[in-house]
């Protein structure tokens, strides 16, 4: 793979002005900020002993994107939500939003699945009564029209409490 890529590095710099850098690989320089997705909404009501939809709402920093949860090729890395929910508590059924299609002006043939903007996820909840900590994982790589930066995990935790 090392072999491979090396012999790629020339190809990729006269075709896209590409330079490997190491804090990403892509075009130009990538972001200086921690997270590029935050979490909006820590905290979830429910009707406790009923079967309900909720929503986590995420928001990409302006001018970003990342992969959809799944993206069309298997070099991608997909965004993915982890939640650890504790006992009496039943979270199921997570549904991403529709992802949008995005080309780059370099290889109008390739398209990606990708996020921007309000990243909604929504799931099926329900819960004895009480309230609940709930540790959670957002994975993904958040890019823009030249750069992907290197994946990170969004480590959060949301706070429901079913009446």
């Amino acid at each position: 793979m090392v072999l491979a890529l090396g012999a790629a590095l020339p190809l990729l710099a006269q075709q896209a002005d590409w330079q490997p850098r190491a804090n990403g690989l892509g075009l130009g320089s990538a972001h200086a900020s921690q997270d590029w997705v935050s979490l909006d909404s820590p905290n979830l009501t429910l009707v406790a002993g009923k079967a309900q939809s909720v929503t986590v709402k995420f928001e990409i920093q302006e001018g970003l994107h990342v992969n959809s949860h799944t993206p069309l090729s298997p070099y991608l890395i997909p965004t993915t939500l982890t939640l650890n929910a504790p006992k009496g508590l039943h979270l199921s059924d997570i549904t991403y939003p529709q992802a949008t299609e995005y080309h780059f002006k370099f290889a109008p043939k390739d398209t990606l699945l990708v996020y921007t903007g309000p990243l909604p996820i929504t799931m099926q909840a329900k819960a004895k009564a009480g309230t609940y900590t709930v540790p959670g994982k957002l994975k993904y790589q958040a890019c823009d029209h030249q750069t992907c930066n290197p994946p990170k995990t969004l480590l959060f935790t949301l706070h429901v409490t079913a009446k």
